[in-house]
């Protein structure tokens, strides 16, 4: 195959990709032009090593996203440090790590990382055991890198005496939610911390559960049912007020996630695939 060639006829989608991350990582126009330059001397060292590798197993687009990524993100941690894996990941095996990595590391969408993983095991892990391991990863916030510029701008948050009262009250609110949930989710058993994930963390409706779980529906709802009240009773018990739980119990998207994670689950729920 003529790699020069295929490196020429695909200037425009190499541009394309280099734009994608950029935009991703939130780079400056300075930053871009010198991936650009970084990705194009990749690209030609060795002989055109790196389209040589491209197996044709996915997209071309695909892989030369992955190639690129990665690439950028090795240079980072040489300046910034290497970003490792939660210990959860680790003990589900490495298509688990891989899932934390893009997810967190990487800031890639849920499906651009099952796109991602699909392109490196094929067939060995389906997108629905895919979701059963983001469940019980911890959540965690993505490193965000600015410019010296970006951080001159940055304006300092305001903390009038209104804005430290209601900060005040809001930590001792988050004190008594933290002691409640820890309270209530502690002894809960692995399945019950993977439905409770599944349904605040990811914001999976309660049928989407049910069916990757493989539970029948009926029974799934009534343990629903006394799972929220649970909360609700253990968040009155710590003084919680109703608006509070309100939100909490009733709105998924709320933050419960450390709480899940630090009470997380040494044993994996295993799960079907769901076609």
């Amino acid at each position: 195959m003529d790699y020069e060639r295929l490196l020429v006829d695909n200037l425009p989608l190499v541009d394309g990709v280099v734009h994608t991350i950029a935009r991703r990582y939130r780079l400056s126009a300075d930053e871009a032009d010198d991936l650009s330059s970084s990705v194009r001397l990749k690209l030609l060292e060795n002989d055109y090593e790196v389209l040589r590798r491209f197996e044709g197993r996915s997209q071309l687009r695909t892989y030369l996203i992955t190639v690129v990524q990665r690439m950028f993100l090795d240079e980072r941690n040489a300046r910034w440090g290497k970003w490792r894996p939660s210990a959860q990941a680790s003990r589900l095996g490495p298509i688990a790590m891989l899932l934390d990595q893009l997810t967190t590391r990487d800031n890639l969408t849920f499906d651009e990382a099952v796109e991602s993983i699909a392109a490196r095991y094929g067939d060995a892990v389906s997108r629905a055991q895919l979701e059963g391991m983001l469940a019980q990863l911890p959540a965690r916030c993505g490193r965000r890198f600015v410019g010296d510029a970006a951080l001159e701008d940055m304006a300092a948050p305001a903390a009038g005496p209104d804005a430290v009262l209601d900060g005040i009250d809001r930590e001792r609110s988050g004190d008594r939610i933290e002691r409640a949930l820890s309270a209530v989710i502690a002894p809960l058993g692995d399945e019950d911390k993977v439905i409770l994930r599944l349904r605040f963390c990811q914001n999976m409706k309660l049928a989407r559960i049910a069916e990757l779980l493989a539970l029948a529906p009926k029974p799934f709802y009534r343990r629903v049912d006394d799972l929220m009240r649970m909360l609700r009773k253990a968040l009155q018990a710590q003084g919680v007020s109703e608006r509070d739980i309100a939100s909490l119990v009733d709105n998924p998207t709320v933050g419960i996630e450390d709480m899940l994670g630090a009470a997380g689950t040494e044993k994996t729920v295993e799960r079907p695939s769901v076609p």
